[in-house]
This record gives structure tokens, sequence and C-alpha cells, in this order.
């Protein structure tokens, strides 16, 4: 009895330690109307119906990407969706696994056109999938240059400007492949573990100021991305990440404009996304969420090794299927 009102004593200090913290970090915005708003990757999926939804809030909205034709339909559609005739809705063709320089100089030459930028949403992103040791070394390069690069230099910019005005949130779109390792998705997830790491720490260096950092993780979407990485995905692998669905681009990407404003710390899409933050997030978000990891860790972690009890079984399988094909052939 003794230590269960120790436990019951310490969860309580640590709720009342969580809402001291909390109650000066907390920032909420409440409207992106004529605030600028620049989405990377933003002429398709997620990242244009993140461009759409802020559009519709009354922001201007700046999409980078590279495809002129893409972002010249895409900013047609964003358009249409406006608040107001005021709004200013652009692109620039930039590939933002360039050197830093010729960001900083696309981005300053954004900001002069519609004003500086409020939101970034670092939505730009690939998948190539396969094994590790069979995969093509540039296209490892190629993912982590625009997985983590193209996501570290535009919030290099942005961030000065922001601290100095003292408001501003920066999107970062990562993968519920940053919680766990899985098959196929090795050189995937070391770029998207990456962006995981700055974003948690930057979190901290903004400690003082109302500037926002916040972390999406998106489950498998339906976007032309997706269908790429479908290409190349091993039959392991689309067994196991198609165990969570596939969910639409324009509920992930209104969710995540959203998420930013009310200051989320977090944004997950999924029961998966839920369990694995809970498990694995060390950011303080509420009380709420710190009781909920205290008092559900172990039976969390139980249900984590079945789920990846599964996932070894299915790579097991098929290696199995594998060698009794190789035995077919060598007969």
């Amino acid at each position: 009895m003794f230590i269960i009102a120790l436990v019951i004593i310490a969860i309580i200090c640590m709720v009342f330690l969580t809402i001291h913290f909390l109650i000066d970090k907390k920032v909420v915005y409440k409207s992106l109307k004529e605030r600028h708003v620049v989405i990377t990757g933003g002429s398709s999926g997620i990242g244009k119906a993140a461009a759409i939804e802020s559009a519709k809030l009354g922001a201007h909205v700046t999409i980078i990407g590279r495809d002129l034709n893409r972002l010249q339909l895409a900013v047609k559609e964003i358009s249409e969706q406006c608040l107001d005739q005021a709004q200013i809705i652009q692109y620039s063709v930039l590939d933002v696994t360039s050197d830093y320089k010729t960001i900083e100089s696309s981005l300053s030459s954004i900001e002069s056109k519609a004003g500086p930028i409020f939101m970034l949403v670092n939505c730009a992103g690939m998948c190539i999938c396969g094994q590790f040791e069979k995969m093509e070394v540039d296209d490892i390069k190629k993912m982590i240059d625009l997985n983590y690069f193209g996501t570290a230099y535009p919030t290099k910019y942005v961030l000065p400007g922001m601290k100095v005005r003292n408001e501003g949130i920066v999107v970062f779109v990562s993968s519920e492949a940053a919680f766990v390792g899985i098959y196929g998705y090795s050189a995937y997830t070391a770029g998207k573990w990456a962006v995981r790491g700055l974003a948690e720490a930057l979190n901290m260096e903004l400690i003082g100021t109302k500037v926002r950092l916040m972390l999406a993780f998106p489950p498998d979407t339906d976007t032309p991305g997706f269908k790429n990485e479908d290409l190349t995905k091993p039959d392991e692998t689309k067994l196991i990440s198609g165990s969570g669905g596939l969910h639409s681009p324009d509920a992930v990407g209104k969710q995540m404009i959203h998420d930013a404003l009310i200051g989320k710390t977090y944004s997950v899409y999924s029961l998966t996304g839920n369990l694995l933050t809970t498990l694995c997030s060390i950011s303080i978000e509420s009380a709420q969420q710190v009781i909920v990891q205290v008092m559900s860790m172990g039976i969390l972690r139980i249900l984590t090794v079945g789920i990846l009890f599964s996932f070894h079984k299915i790579v097991r399988d098929g290696l199995k299927i594998k060698n009794d094909k190789e035995s077919q052939k060598t007969k």
C-alpha cells in the first residue's frame, strides 16, 4: 500500500509540474488570415492539400517544387479555394536539395512578394524502398538530401526572422517510420529519424519564444509519391505497411494545418501513430499526455512486442518463400 501511495503521489506531482512548465510554452495561433504560408513539395499530395486548407483560412500561400507545369496547375487549384481576392497564391521553382545559398536567395525573393514567412511546412520528401545492401548509393544519397537537408535548409533560413518577430510555425513532415525500423525502409527511415531528431532538438532551442515547431507523422497516404514508393517495395514491406490502411491526403493535409495552429508538438493520424508517439515521444505536450504515458506504458509495450513479432514473422515467411524458390531452381 505504501508503494502504491508513493506512485500516486509521484504521478500527481508530475502532473502539476507538467502544467507549470506548459503555462508559458503553449502558443496557439487563431488565424492564418493574411499570413504567409510556404509549403515545400506543395504541388501534389499532402503538400497541396495543406496549401488548399491554408488558402481556405485566408493565408497568402507559396508552394515550392521542381516541376513548373505541376506547380502552375496546383496554384490554379489552390486559388479557387481562397477566402478573398486579396490573397497572394504563388509558386517557386526550387530544388530544396540545392546548396544553402540558392535556397536562401529563393526564399528571400518569395518573402519580398508575399511578406515574411509565418508558417513553413516542410513537405518535400521521397521514399525508395529495398534491402539496404541492394540499393543504389545514389538513391540513398538522394533520399537523405531531400528528406533531411530539404527540411533543414529552409528551416535554417526562416528561424532567425521568426525569432526576431517572435512568432511563427515550422512543420516537419516525418513518418511513422521515424519510430520503428521496418524491413525495406532502411535508407528512408534513416533520413526520417534525422528529421525527428532535428525537430526535437530545435523545440528545446525555441523555449522562451513564441515560435512553434510541430512534427507530423503521416501514415501511408494516397499520393503520387506513395504510388512511386510502391514500385520499389518488397513484398514484406507491403504486408507490414499495408496493415495500417491508406489515408486521404486531403484529410492529412487539413489536420496538419489545424494541429499546427493549436500548438500541437506531434501531429498523428492513425491508431498506430498514437501508439508510437505515446511510447516514444519525450516532449511534454499536455498533462493528459503524461498521465497516459505513465499509466499505460507497460500495457502498450506488450502490444508493441506483439506487433513487432508479427512483422518479424512476415519477414521470416518471406525468406522461407525465397529459399524454397531457390531450392526449386537448383533441382
